[in-house]
């Protein structure tokens, strides 16, 4: 049995709206991480720099996972 076009691209976005979901709690989870090396790494300013550019794309990704397409 076949499903309809519309109910398969309805689970095709609610299944990339997940993966989005999961890679925002990675990535947030690797932030944690990674700033406890900032005060051991050779350039903590650049380090910092990175710490900030990850976190503006953490605020990116919470907001579109906040306004998820499907509920």
């Amino acid at each position: 049995m076949s499903k309809d076009p519309t109910q398969k691209l309805f689970e095709y976005i609610a299944a990339l709206e997940n993966t989005n979901e999961e890679l925002v709690k990675t990535l947030k989870k690797c932030v944690e991480v990674l700033t406890g090396f900032k005060s051991s790494v050779p350039n903590p300013e650049g380090w910092q720099e990175m710490l900030d550019v990850f976190q503006e794309t953490l605020k990116v990704g919470e907001r579109i996972v906040g306004g998820k397409t499907l509920h």
